[in-house]
């Protein structure tokens, strides 16, 4: 019976140890685990401070990429950087930031991939400017232009005396309008221009520029990490 006793302690050796070795790495695992977490913990709600701090203002009505609240320029997006977010949000100091809109980065100060995300809704307006060179004594604008700036160029045929606006008289010279007029416009609905002129308005003797907002919806989104 002896030998048999022995057989099964020799047997039950390497199991025993195996046994110790993956609890040894279970628990070396856990306290891995736990350590990372607690440092998950302590920074980031760090991360996610700094991160909405960066949001709010980005978005903020006298923001430095705002026409108003949640309402971007798109020239000013377009030059914002990462030194313009340093200079505008000392907080970010010492933290990997990354700007987006969309998938679109707009600024960054360093790698932020692995870092807590804030994210807003905005609107970004940009503005299409347009040219006519009419032919004829009347004109449409589209809805949304705020104002026109009409240019008189007249050769040796009549020049034009009167411009209306949606029936009203806007400019008036007996003798002829001449030069660049700034003419302010209802943006609410199209404007009608209507030249009065004894003659034929030519191609090229009246020029009209005006402005137009374009509005696209977006997320902005500050990704910030240690």
């Amino acid at each position: 019976m002896k030998p048999a006793v022995r057989t099964r302690a020799q047997t039950t050796l390497p199991a025993v140890a195996v046994a110790l070795v993956l609890l040894t790495l279970v628990t070396a695992l856990g306290l891995g685990l736990a350590n990372s977490a607690i440092a998950s913990a302590e920074r980031t709600p760090d991360e996610r401070r700094v991160a909405t701090a960066t949001a709010e203002r980005l978005v903020a009505a006298d923001g430095p990429v705002t026409e108003r609240a949640n309402v971007l320029n798109g020239s000013r997006v377009d030059t914002f950087d990462g030194q313009a977010l340093r200079n505008e949000m000392p907080a970010v100091t010492g933290y990997a930031v990354e700007v987006t809109l969309n998938s679109d980065v707009v600024a960054t100060t360093g790698d932020a991939t692995g870092g807590t995300t804030v994210r807003r809704l905005v609107l970004i307006v940009r503005t299409d400017a347009r040219t006519i060179k009419p032919e004829s004594r009347q004109v449409t604008l589209p809805r949304r232009a705020t104002s026109a700036t009409i240019t008189f160029s007249p050769n040796d045929t009549a020049a034009v005396r009167t411009v209306r606006v949606n029936e009203q008289v806007r400019l008036h010279n007996d003798s002829g309008l001449r030069g660049t007029y700034e003419v302010g416009l209802t943006p609410y609905r199209t404007t009608q221009l209507e030249f009065q002129t004894p003659g034929r308005v030519e191609r090229g003797t009246v020029e009209i520029r005006y402005k137009t907002p374009r509005t696209t919806k977006r997320t902005l989104s500050v990704t910030v990490d240690v």
